[in-house]
């Protein structure tokens, strides 16, 4: 998944919610959010709720949810004014990880309903901010609300954090496939798959980059930290990889700013239980820091215009659910980061 806390077709079952949207919380921006302003709680359902992205024309999200029956994960859609509530994804095993096509009414995402072993409650010792890298996990593409749902992958290990290219021609995607967990991009159809990294360790994450020349995601690649996480962008070829940070922490889920020239991306501070939002410059350079509350802020995105973030955060009532806010970029200039050990 490219998930989360927890974050973590057949007969589909679909169900929609009218009505009114819900009453929005108030603002819960902490000190020092100065990047970020008018912060408002996107969603209200279920126990928790992550993993959002915007529509084309930004009148819809879709995510994933705990709610009702099934103890995992399902992909929802809605729109943006929270009425329209709607389940994609068929209600029974795994889900994770649902994305927009850019200019057809199509939605991306993995499940794992295809496997009944895995329709049970998870472990009760599962780890809040652990994820279930399953190797039933396949990727499909259906309608938004779930119409006729077409399966994508159907390789050995785990196939799933998909993401359509804006051109929408191709999806990268996390395959198992070859026996590690590595970047890949196909043709919509599921056609013509590439490899694109080749570095031991858990690769995934990947987004396209606005101009579809390359891609971004996060590496846990460090075998004697194996819980830490890197930024990485590679071309869409796969030359020309970049490490963008170099701390000891879990550096993971960056997502590109419209202009190519910024991603947005979390990172642990202390422990696992804080997690922050951070820019960095996609060519490299230092970091800078867009949020300050001690809960968890994780999973960012941009709107189309770069003039909002939504991400996932537990400053509500400490359960994860989906923010947005108006954004700004820092206005002041950023030096070029220096990798440690390395001469300036």
């Amino acid at each position: 998944m490219r998930t989360l806390f927890l974050f973590a077709a057949v007969s589909m079952a679909i169900f929609a919610q009218h009505g009114p949207p819900p009453v929005p919380a108030v603002d819960v921006r902490a000190e020092g959010e100065v990047l970020i302003s008018n912060l408002r709680q996107q969603t209200f359902i279920g126990a928790r709720a992550g993993e959002a992205y915007f529509s084309p024309n930004e009148d819809m999200i879709c995510y994933q949810a705990v709610r009702g029956d099934c103890p995992h994960y399902q992909i929802f859609v809605q729109h943006l004014d929270g009425t329209r509530l709607v389940r994609v994804s068929p209600g029974k095993g795994l889900t994770t990880c649902s994305y927009f096509h850019p200019t057809e009414p199509k939605l991306l995402w993995a499940s794992t309903h295809h496997d009944e072993t895995t329709y049970g409650p998870p472990p009760k010792q599962a780890g809040r901010y652990a994820w279930d890298k399953h190797p039933s996990f396949e990727i499909y593409v259906s309608g938004i609300e779930g119409q006729n749902p077409v399966r994508l992958t159907n390789s050995p290990g785990y196939d799933a954090e998909g993401a359509f290219s804006p051109d929408g021609k191709r999806i990268c995607f996390t395959s198992e496939r070859d026996g590690d967990h590595e970047i890949y991009t196909m043709a919509v159809d599921g056609s013509d798959v590439r490899r694109i990294t080749n570095a031991k360790g858990y690769d995934g994450g990947p987004f396209f980059s606005p101009d579809n020349k390359r891609i971004c995601f996060r590496g846990f690649r460090d075998a004697a930290n194996p819980g830490n996480a890197q930024i990485y962008v590679i071309d869409a070829d796969g030359s020309n990889e970049r490490q963008l940070t170099f701390d000891q922490a879990v550096n993971w889920c960056p997502y590109w700013h419209p202009n190519g020239e910024w991603l947005i991306y979390s990172k642990n501070l202390g422990d696992h239980r804080n997690f922050e939002l951070f820019l960095v410059p996609s060519a490299g350079g230092e970091s800078t820091r867009v949020t300050t509350h001690p809960g968890a802020d994780v999973l960012p995105v941009f709107s189309r215009d770069g003039k909002r973030v939504m991400w996932t955060s537990t400053r509500g009532d400490g359960k994860s659910q989906v923010v947005i806010a108006d954004f700004a970029l820092p206005t002041a200039p950023v030096e070029p980061a220096v990798k440690p050990g390395a001469p300036k």
